[in-house]
Formats: structure tokens, sequence, C-alpha cells
């Protein structure tokens, strides 16, 4: 692994005052502008809604609303005023990440399993994550469902015998129900789960290792925020999409010159699709490949191989489809989506919040436009990691938060990958690029760390889910334009 302080120096956006960038300066500003006022008149159209008479449930959400507000003007108030942040860390406190995330997920698990439930309830009360009806509830649903398949059941029928309701993952999860040894099953929940707490921290650990250092500030905070710690005390098969898109990454990182990690990329994000439909986003980290020679076979390839399976599995992607509707719930529940605030507003709730997401794509656009046209190719082939990462991590949140309109609060786990690119952007001595760099990696860090506040997450997560999304694309469209060249030229450190 390279030396953080070296690599961050030999990608800082150090770019001199240049009349050609000018109207590329001006746009990005004007974005941010917009961007900035949806969000405020999203959580306004929210506190507007108390004019009607006849809304008994403004008196709950009214106060957060007006939390919201406060913290997305202060929030834009330092990104606009802070002109830059340079924060340098020691090599170690990756691994500082990595053992606090494990830590503070195994001991409150380790405190129930071993009979001292005071212990557990104590750290889930005092972090704000709502304790499951039983240890690693969403694994122990998705065990069962193998478990019913493996028996001959029908898991997708009504009164099938084995489930109390149909299951509603896609048919690819019971895929492990063919693993020897019956190690995927409701009796070995208890390891699995503890197994996923490992696996998450290593990730959050990578994670941390690649990113600038006020980007691993933000981890550690994450590492003990309720929606991370949320996805590990759920087991939630999320956890799985999140390490494929870090193996994916890393692999690419080192050897994507060549096609084979494409290739085990494409495989890995194709199967974690099969399970739940929307993983399937992840493709928008193969991009790059389109670069390599006969690289379009693979990015054709997994398309092909996707839509197809949408295709065959029609009915129950309609279902599953449904069923995410039907688990919409209307209250401050770590609860995330575009459909539970927008039924809040007081109008114009859903076109608000995509012209917010399409607004802040625009934004991120142009923050990478002025990227690419002062850096040199070499340069823009060591952004390519941390530019999939965040358009692959992005896309995933929106389909679920602002497409499907609904999600629960361990989503914003995903937004963790845009941080290798968001914290390398705060460093820059042109102003935009810190200010919007700052003002992203702020609302991640709010994402992180809320959860009963449905306002307030579900807009920042949208805006920089949509920032990241347009930043990461043209970064990683651009970078590949030389990419299999310049690695062949220059040997980038291995991860």
């Amino acid at each position: 692994m390279s030396n953080p302080k070296a690599a961050s120096q030999s990608t800082e956006l150090d770019i001199a005052r240049d009349r050609s960038l000018s109207p590329l300066l001006l746009g990005a500003a004007a974005f941010a502008g917009v961007t900035s006022a949806l969000a405020l008149a999203i959580v306004i159209l929210v506190i507007l809604s108390a004019t009607d008479q006849t809304n008994e449930g403004a008196a709950g959400y009214l106060p957060l609303a007006y939390a919201a507000l406060a913290v997305i003007i202060a929030a834009i108030a330092v990104s606009v005023f802070v002109r830059r942040v340079a924060i340098s860390v020691s090599r170690g406190f990756a691994w500082l990440v990595g053992v606090v995330s494990f830590v503070v997920s195994f001991v409150p698990w380790w405190g129930l399993a071993g009979g001292n439930p005071d212990l557990g309830v104590l750290i889930y009360r005092g972090l704000r994550v709502p304790q499951g009806i039983i240890q690693f509830w969403d694994l122990s649903l998705v065990m069962q469902s193998v478990d019913c398949a493996r028996w001959g059941f029908d898991i997708y029928a009504e009164n099938n015998g084995c489930l109390a309701d149909p299951s509603i993952y896609a048919p690819g999860m019971v895929w492990v129900q063919y693993i020897p040894f019956e190690i995927f099953s409701e009796s070995n929940v208890g390891f699995l789960g503890v197994a996923m707490m490992l696996v998450s921290s290593l990730a959050l650990l990578w994670l941390a290792r690649v990113s600038a250092g006020i980007g691993q500030i933000v981890l550690l905070i994450a590492a003990i925020g309720g929606p991370w710690l949320l996805l590990l005390e759920r087991a939630n098969i999320d956890s799985v999409v999140l390490w494929v898109a870090v193996v994916s990454a890393l692999l690419i990182r080192r050897f994507g010159s060549t096609q084979w990690p494409w290739v085990v990329a494409a495989i890995l994000i194709w199967v974690v699709g099969t399970w739940k439909y929307y993983p399937f986003a992840l493709g928008l980290m193969l991009i790059p490949v389109l670069q390599l020679r006969r690289g379009w076979i693979i990015f054709i390839g997994f398309v092909i191989a996707s839509a197809g399976y949408v295709v065959v599995t029609w009915s129950n992607f309609q279902f599953s489809s449904q069923s995410n509707s039907n688990m919409i719930d209307f209250g401050d529940f770590v609860v995330l989506g575009r459909t539970p605030v927008a039924a809040r507003m007081v109008a114009l709730g859903d076109f608000m919040f995509f012209a917010l997401g399409l607004v802040a794509l625009a934004w991120g656009i142009w923050i990478a436009r002025i990227i690419v046209a002062r850096t040199t190719a070499q340069s823009r082939a060591t952004w390519v990691t941390w530019a999939i990462l965040a358009a692959g991590g992005s896309a995933v949140y929106l389909a679920s938060v602002l497409i499907a309109g609904f999600g629960y609060g361990y989503k914003a786990a995903f937004l963790l990958l845009a941080i290798p690119l968001v914290s390398r952007l705060v460093g820059s001595k042109v102003r935009i690029i810190a200010a919007s760099g700052l003002l992203v990696l702020l609302s991640i860090a709010i994402e992180s760390v809320v959860v009963w506040n449905t306002v307030l997450v579900t807009t920042v997560g949208v805006l920089a889910a949509g920032f990241a999304l347009g930043a990461g694309l043209t970064i990683a469209s651009f970078a590949a334009v030389n990419y299999s060249a310049t690695r062949h030229r220059v040997k980038t450190p291995a991860s």
C-alpha cells in the first residue's frame, strides 16, 4: 500500500488560475448553488405542510424538519466559508477504523449471546441502534428461505407451509443451498453473522487506507454510527453487496490493465444482482473496461446477462418491488426514501427529489470536468478506482432511496464508497472544488450518524449520491481513455 500522504500529494488538485476554466468554474458554482437551494426547498416544503389544518401528523415530524433545516444551512455555510481542509493522519489510523467497527458491533452481540443482555441493550440504546427481534434478524430470514428451498418448498407461494410469508428475495439467493455441508443454513446464523461483522470491518479498513485524512475521520465516525451498526447488527446481505464493490475496486486497481479482474468483478456484481436486483447498478463500475482490447465484450455481456435475468424472473421482480413498497414506513424509524418524505411535503414532493438528484448529478459532472481538464492522463489514471467506487456506491443508493423510494437506514453504508474520491477534493486549492467536496463529505458524515430524522438524511443523501455519481462517472470515463496505456507505463502502488 502506498503512503497515504504521498498519494494525497500526487493527486492534489493544485490548479492554477486559468481563464479557459472560467466557464467550468462558473457552471460548477451555479449547480452547487441550485443543488443547495433545492435541498433547503425540500425541507421548507415539509415545514409548510403544517399549514394544513387536517394534517394531524405534522406535530410529530415538524421538530425534525426544523432540525434538518438548521443542519443543512450549517453544512452549506461551513462549505462556503472554509477555503480548504488538509488533514494528515498516521498510517495506523485506518486500522483504528477497522478495529472500532468490529469491537463496537461484536461486543453488544457477545453480551446478548453470552447471557448479559444489559450490556448489549445499553450499547445499542446509547448508539441509537434499533435492536432486532432476534440477533442477526435479516440474515436469519434469508437462511430460513434457503432452508425451506432446500427442503423442497415453494418459498414464493402464499401459505407455502414453511415460511410465514413468501420470500421477498430474488431467486438467485437460494442458489447458496447447493454449497456443500449446508454452511448457509439458519443453524449457522450466529457464526455467519460474526463472520460478516469481521469482513465488513475489513472492508471499512480498506476504504480508510485509500481515503485522504478527513475521509478517514468520517469513516471512523461512521464505524460507530447507527446506519453502519444497524447493517452489522441485522447481518443484512447488503453487506455482501458492499464487499463486492470493494473487492472489485481492489482487483481493478492492482490488475486492471488485464481483462480477468474485470471478468471477476462482472461475475460478482451479477451474482449479488440476482439476489436483490438493485445491486445490478454496480455494473457502472465496469465502464472503464470499454477501453481495453475486447473489453466491450465484458461490459455488453454483463448488460445482457443482467437484463436477461430480470426478464426471465419478471414476475418475481414485480413481487419483490411491490414487497418493498409495502414495507414503506412513514415514521422516523431508521427510514430513508423519497416516498416517506414526499408524503410530508405540501406539494411537488417527487418532482423536487428527482430535480435534486439530477442537478446534483450535473454539479458532480462539472466538478469532474475541471479535474480532468487540468490533470495529466497519468494522474487521471490514479483516480479510476476512486471514481468507480463512488459511481457504484451512489448508483446503488439512488436505485433504492430515490428511484424505488424507500430503504432502511443501512443503505447509507453505500455512500461510504464515495469517500475515497470525495475526500480528495477538500484539499484542493480551487475554492469551488474544495467547497463542493466538503459539503458532500459533511452530507455523508450526517448520513452516517443520524438515523431518526428521515427528512434530513434522505435530503442530504440524495444530494451526496447525485454528486458522487456524476463525478465518478465523468472521471472514470475520461481517465479510461488512456487507462490501459498508463498502467503499462507507470506501475501504480498496489493496495
